[in-house]
């Protein structure tokens, strides 16, 4: 081989190193770009899913807090019922023995006026 075509030779290797640095840049770029995108779009739908999972949080509490403010209600309810029993049956009870409720709150009144002396 001659010194003229090793030249050469050096030359088109040298282009061909060229090319291939430059069509490297290019991939590295596009590269580059494409993980800038796909780390945007997971950031996205973690943004999404934590909303998401937010929101099902948000509608769990309010249903929960819904039902205990029904429970409550209900049991209200029946507290004011059950008090409104017990009210009837001792004024029904007063009604028909009288003289009976009359020593009774006596004997209370004394015995916390006995107690609170001490």
């Amino acid at each position: 081989m001659t010194s003229n075509a090793t030249d050469r030779d050096l030359s088109a290797a040298g282009t061909h190193i060229g090319q291939s640095l430059d069509q490297l840049r290019t991939d590295i770029a596009a590269l580059s770009e494409t993980v800038a995108r796909l780390a945007s779009e997971g950031a996205a739908s973690t943004r999404s899913q934590i909303r998401e999972s937010t929101s099902r949080a948000a509608r769990g509490a309010s249903a929960a807090g819904e039902q205990i403010y029904q429970d409550a209600a209900a049991l209200g309810r029946d507290a004011a019922e059950t008090a409104h029993i017990a009210t009837a049956q001792i004024e029904s009870q007063i009604a028909r023995n009288p003289i009976t409720a009359v020593l009774v709150a006596l004997g209370i009144g004394f015995a916390v006026g006995i107690m609170s002396r001490r």
